[in-house]
């Protein structure tokens, strides 16, 4: 059975790219890439390989993300709360953009056919996560999580942690369930830069506008106007006033246990009138 792809990237280059990198694999047909959402109406694919930034709301994205369609996320530079952000909303995988043609092939195939397959980036990712949060994780999911990282085939790994792969399945399952519930399923907002969304997770954290900019290395202008910029121009927020910040820095660091609560804040603060 020949797979047939999307590829949703916002970047010429990378819509160029992957069908080149691909076309070879005959077990998979790449449709013309996109650029949006919205544009994916009307095709019809068996699996999708995207990178969610900039491709939409994010309303839309986290849509995308948790529909029952296998999806792969591509991504470059995100950091560990990102990649494991995607996956916890419902990504199948995610890949760094420099993975190699038949890698990338693989993944694919194994998005469709072997859905619970936990490829290294991510296994990384959900490792720093685990540990960023002060959790140990179950055992042996860690010990196998600490394999695939090292890039051990699944099956291998399995052998190693004499794990089922049924009881790896329900562990994983519950894992998501878990750090869906700490909120960490939140993805990155409205396009902000990981420089605005560093300083709104100090913010959350507490530190002070003067801390801030010292961990930026940036002038108390060049702060006012990032805050202004994330805030206002991003997020469509009235101002970008200290309270502001802090709720916005709850909602991008997972901090907060109901961000539901928080997006629904967030929407209510827009529609306010001036």
């Amino acid at each position: 059975m020949v797979l047939h792809v999307a590829v949703i990237d916002d970047h010429d280059s990378t819509r160029r790219i992957v069908p080149e990198l691909l076309r070879d694999d005959p077990r998979l047909r790449i449709l013309t890439p996109v650029g949006t959402v919205a544009d994916l109406a009307g095709l019809r694919y068996d699996v999708r390989l995207l990178d969610p930034a900039g491709i939409g709301p994010a309303d839309e994205v986290r849509a995308l993300l948790a529909d029952a369609v296998p999806t792969v996320v591509q991504t470059t530079g995100a950091d560990a709360r990102a990649r494991v952000a995607a996956w916890v909303i419902g990504a199948n995988d995610v890949v760094a953009k420099d993975l190699g043609r038949w890698p990338l092939a693989d993944t694919l195939c194994e998005a469709v056919n072997r859905p619970f397959r936990v490829g290294p980036a991510l296994a990384r990712a959900l490792l720093d996560v685990l540990d960023q949060h002060g959790r140990g994780g179950p055992h042996p999911l860690r010990d196998l999580l600490e394999l695939l990282r090292r890039g051990r085939r699944l099956t291998a790994a399995l052998q190693v942690t004499g794990m089922t792969y049924g009881r790896y399945v329900t562990e994983l399952r519950q894992l998501r369930t878990t750090l869906s519930r700490d909120g960490l399923g939140e993805l990155p907002d409205d396009g902000m830069t990981e420089q605005e969304r560093h300083a709104l997770r100090l913010c959350a954290e507490g530190r002070t506008d003067a801390e801030i900019r010292a961990r930026l290395g940036v002038s108390a202008e060049a702060l006012d106007a990032l805050f202004e910029q994330a805030l206002v121009g991003r997020m469509r927020l009235p101002n970008a006033e200290p309270r502001l910040r802090l709720l916005v820095g709850l909602l991008v660091s997972g901090l907060h246990r109901r961000p539901d609560l928080l997006r629904e804040r967030i929407d209510e603060l827009r529609a306010a009138p001036g």
